[in-house]
């Protein structure tokens, strides 16, 4: 059932306390005035009081009885003139009293919840992520606190997410790092040569480590307003033929990339898309290269919009992990399991620039056979 909105239950309140303590008033007004009269007439001796009673009924008294009204008509005037005054405050003492209790209870009613709120906001600066706040009375504090067990539970699982993605990355340097020490502390102690093919072993852990720190640095930025700069619209076709024909020539006659292209306009940052255009390349040279040629595709799709896809025709992707292979430090069990290294930061980069260009990545495998890696501007 949806919960009031604060204004209309404070609205209500307020109301209510105003037709009870109109009903209030006039209630006891006119009791009071009544017993006040009542009162005054019993202490007039019988004589008097029935001759007030029958003027008050409109009947000619009694010529004894009003003459022993007459000395005492002016107190008993007195006395009845002054009972509605006497009414009004009596009244407005108890109304103030009511009044003033109704709202103590509205204020405890409102501020509890919010000071639950409250004490849930302290524990979760405090590093508490497990809290959970019950909602509330009114839709604002229901909505609050709704609110509010979501970012825990949103924190609760980056600080999770971080401290996987910490251990992952001390893992991912630990590795060549003992490889270097190792190595150069054997050519210290003159075990192991200082030969070039040696050196040059070790400038490949450098370069594994320096691609893993720009890739890092890469998913920092992601989000910012420094990640994804100078855009242009551009066609896609042109950015993939130079990138592929570089990347063919590092590669060598080993892997064979071919390009089918169709323009594509749309409004890229040249160097980010580069950058994610490498990043698929390399993932489908490294884990499909050995299994056939790697497709790069480009062009629009039915909706009209531009794309570009890298497919091979590899292994593919089992089902179950197509969603996880965004996570960072994400690999395929198989492949790891074919001696294939790499950061596992490839498809997160990937993605965090697809998503700086308001576009979609996509990965998946072929019907034919084979994985596939589509962004969609």
């Amino acid at each position: 059932m949806s919960r009031p909105a604060l204004s209309t239950m404070t609205a209500a309140l307020v109301s209510v306390i105003q037709l009870v303590s109109i009903a209030l008033l006039y209630v006891l007004v006119d009791y009071y005035i009544d017993h006040a009269e009542v009162a005054a007439l019993d202490a007039l001796p019988p004589d008097a009081r029935s001759a007030w009673v029958s003027i008050n009924n409109g009947e000619v008294p009694d010529p004894k009885a009003l003459a022993a009204l007459a000395p005492l008509y002016p107190q008993l005037e007195e006395a009845t003139e002054a009972s509605p005054v006497e009414g009004v405050l009596g009244v407005g003492f108890v109304l103030i009293v009511f009044t003033s209790g109704i709202g103590v209870f509205l204020a405890y009613r409102l501020v509890a919840p919010l000071t639950r709120l409250t004490a849930a906001a302290e524990k979760i600066g405090q590093g508490d992520f497990q809290v959970t706040v019950e909602p509330g009375a009114t839709k604002e504090v229901e909505t609050l606190a709704i609110t509010i067990n979501r970012m825990a539970s949103e924190l609760l699982a980056l600080e999770t997410r971080l401290k996987f993605n910490t251990r992952a990355v001390a893992h991912e340097l630990r590795t060549p790092l003992t490889v270097l020490q190792g190595n150069l502390q054997g050519m210290t102690d003159g075990v192991i040569p200082a030969s070039e093919e040696q050196l040059r072993a070790l400038l490949v852990q450098t370069l594994g480590m320096s691609r893993l720190v720009d890739q890092l640095n890469t998913l920092s930025l992601a989000g910012t307003i420094d990640f994804v700069t100078a855009t242009t619209t551009t066609d896609l076709a042109l950015h993939v033929s130079e990138t592929v024909s570089l990347f063919q020539t590092s590669a060598g006659d080993a892997v064979d990339f071919r390009t089918y292209l169709q323009p594509a306009p749309a409004k890229i940052d040249p160097d980010r898309f580069r950058q994610a255009l490498l990043a698929l390349l390399e993932n489908a040279r490294r884990y499909a290269g050995n299994c056939g040629p790697i497709d790069v595709h480009t062009g629009l799709d039915e909706a009209g919009r531009s794309f570009m896809s890298v497919q091979d025709k590899g292994p593919g992707l089992p089902d179950s992990v197509q969603h996880s292979s965004f996570d960072m430090f994400w690999r395929s069990e198989g492949l790891n399991g074919r001696g294939l290294s790499g950061s596992g930061l490839g498809l997160t980069v990937v993605k965090a620039i697809a998503e700086g260009h308001n576009a979609r990545l996509e990965v998946g495998n072929n019907p034919g056979g084979g994985a596939y890696a589509r962004i969609t501007f």
